[in-house]
């Protein structure tokens, strides 16, 4: 999610240039319990700090907004759909988010009917009544360890991007999206240098195989690359593309990670 929070803090700081008042931060669930919630904590303190540094003191963060954005291939049988839906609902009210979105259980086959609709946010909501009066704290040293690598990257990359426009955020996106310093997989940006893959370790983690020109500092990289050895040796084989886009199809099979064959 590093690259993805950075494009959003440069959005709200562009944002509150031209006048907004009030941003929603968004964080896209990709399936590890701890990296999510990792991710929820970062998010909106990066994006405050960043807002304070440029002067815009005034501008409002209300919340944040959790997603079951498609980052990964949805589930087509009920069963497996209406468990990624129990997943996001339970990770968004564990991490006490304010807002959430969850795909319709039928959605990856077709048009969405309007029951399928209504049971897939009874489904959500079960979750969220049931789980949102408990007073339970997650909290443990994989999530903060994520925090602070997640930290590291977000703020290594937009330091950068101001770096490159020479303090114009604007004027330095354009420039490290030409450099690849904003680099994402799948990116629909047609201009992204696409030298970027990701993969999962083996927990279940995203990390980053190849870095491409993105701006990670040597020890965050060196983290990375240890984790990727770590599943490497557990399974016996060599983590590579075909391996990423088995990860890729991983979630809507039931599971966080591609399997060997």
């Amino acid at each position: 999610m590093s690259v993805n929070m950075a494009t959003q803090i440069i959005e709200a700081l562009i944002s509150a240039e031209q006048g907004v008042k009030s941003v929603f931060p968004q964080v896209n669930m990709q399936g590890c319990l701890h990296q999510d919630l990792a991710d929820m904590r970062v998010l909106p303190k990066l994006l405050r700090q960043y807002l304070d540094k440029f002067g815009y003191t005034d501008v409002m963060i209300p919340g944040v907004f959790g997603s079951q954005s498609p980052l990964f291939p949805f589930p087509q049988d009920l069963g497996s759909a209406f468990g990624y839906i129990g997943y996001t609902a339970m990770t968004a009210t564990l991490g006490r988010l304010d807002v959430c979105s969850v795909k319709t259980v039928d959605e990856a086959a077709g048009v969405p009917s309007v029951d399928s609709h209504r049971q897939s946010y009874l489904a959500a909501q079960w979750i969220f009544g049931v789980l949102r009066d408990q007073e339970f704290e997650v909290d443990n040293e994989a999530i903060r360890q994520e925090e602070q690598v997640c930290t590291a990257e977000v703020t290594a990359i937009l330091d950068k991007v101001i770096e490159l426009g020479a303090g114009d955020i604007a004027v330095g996106t354009v420039k490290a999206v030409e450099a690849g310093v904003l680099d994402s997989p799948m990116s629909i940006n047609i201009h992204a240098q696409d030298k970027v893959l990701g993969i999962r370790d083996k927990t279940g983690a995203c990390r980053y195989l190849e870095f491409g020109n993105l701006p990670i500092p040597e020890d965050i990289k060196d983290f990375h690359r240890q984790k990727v050895a770590e599943r490497e040796q557990a399974e016996g084989r060599k983590l590579d593309y075909y391996v990423a886009i088995d990860d890729f199809w991983a979630i809507s099979k039931g599971r966080l990670k591609g399997l060997p064959a």
